[in-house]
């Protein structure tokens, strides 16, 4: 029975590891589709962790944090279809799943240095530079339309929509 119990830890680092750098993958895949430079992934103490030029494009951090909690997702259901298979296997893809599974929902934390938190503030930034920026300052370069680049705040841009900020006073015309 010795040799089940290093099978199962051999399995689940490779489990983890496996999960960690497609989880990473998937953010590089997104991060390529927005239009970011992606320039590789950084291995540190707590894994793994994409490093990447956003060519200007913050704005679309939101949508490169799903793609990890996509792939995350994915493997995981991969996991779970693994586990109908006979007896040994099926307790190493339960192992799978139940380590994918812990890896989405700890991501999903709402926390600035988790994906979810990512999301969340790329989904403020993202109304509040609808907010800022109205369609009427839509402007054309090269014959496409694209909106102004917005630098405020989410509670700025609400307090200047409700008419809480002074807005620029005109200089008079000395």
């Amino acid at each position: 029975m010795p040799g089940t119990y290093i099978v199962v830890v051999i399995w689940a680092f490779v489990a983890v590891g496996c999960s960690a750098l497609l989880h990473e993958l998937g953010h590089a895949w997104v991060a390529r589709a927005v239009g970011w430079h992606v320039i590789g992934l950084r291995c540190g103490w707590y894994g793994f962790a994409l490093v990447a030029d956003t060519n200007g494009k913050l704005e679309e951090s939101w949508k490169v944090a799903l793609g990890g909690l996509a792939a995350t997702g994915v493997l995981m259901l991969g996991f779970l279809a693994g586990v109908g298979l006979p007896q040994p296997t099926s307790a190493l893809f339960r192992l799978g799943f139940a380590i994918n599974a812990a890896v989405l929902l700890t991501n999903l934390v709402p926390l600035r240095w988790f994906d979810g938190g990512q999301i969340v503030a790329g989904i403020r930034q993202s109304r509040a530079c609808r907010a800022r920026c109205p369609s009427s300052q839509v402007g054309r370069v090269l014959g496409r339309e694209r909106l102004q680049p917005c630098a405020v705040s989410y509670s700025s841009a609400r307090r200047l929509r409700d008419g809480v900020l002074p807005r620029k006073r005109r200089r008079s015309g000395r």
